[in-house]
């Protein structure tokens, strides 16, 4: 039962882990439409995002492993 609620916590937080991820690259491409609009855009825009988006993905993998471990242990 315990490994259920945790696995559950586990999927919820996977889940805001990519919703994170999508709201970082809607930003970006946001970012980039409004400057190629504006005529102001230039190489790199957007580019301080690329860490940020880096470590969302990272813990998105770790969090994934988990999931896998624990699931592997409930079978």
């Amino acid at each position: 039962m315990g490994s259920t609620v945790e696995l559950d916590g586990l999927n919820e937080l996977r889940a805001a882990l990519i919703e994170e991820r999508q709201i970082i690259v809607a930003s970006v491409r946001r970012l980039r439409t409004t400057r190629r609009q504006k005529g102001t855009f230039a190489l790199g825009d957007g580019s301080e995002a690329g860490p940020r988006l880096a470590e969302v993905q990272r813990q998105i993998e770790v969090v994934e492993s988990i999931i896998a471990t624990l699931s592997g242990l409930e079978s």
